[in-house]
């Protein structure tokens, strides 16, 4: 996981097991008392990858123009950037 989380180790362990549990992101940031923006950029990995959330992929894919213009043109047909993100295994929904 990136050194620059605002989120200790601990802290986005223990955001994992609350959703693990049922926990949404605004209710796990305020039961450890952190940041919501930090919490729901986890929650949206965790979404995607599960508990693989918390492990850091070794390096920075590069995509095609025709890989990404084919996953724009699916995000507008109306399929959810959590679906696609899962297909394509990308590391989070945002991306």
């Amino acid at each position: 996981m990136a050194g620059r989380s605002s989120l200790s180790v601990e802290q986005r362990a223990a955001a994992v097991g609350l959703f693990d549990d049922g926990w949404a992101d605004r209710a796990v940031a305020t039961r450890l008392g952190v940041s919501r923006p930090a919490v729901a950029r986890l929650y949206g990995r965790w979404r995607v990858r599960g508990g693989a959330a918390l492990v850091s992929k070794p390096s920075r894919r590069v995509f095609t123009v025709e890989f990404k213009l084919e996953v724009v043109r699916r995000f507008l047909a109306g399929e959810t950037k959590t679906d696609l993100a899962c297909e394509f295994d990308l590391s989070s929904p945002k991306l």
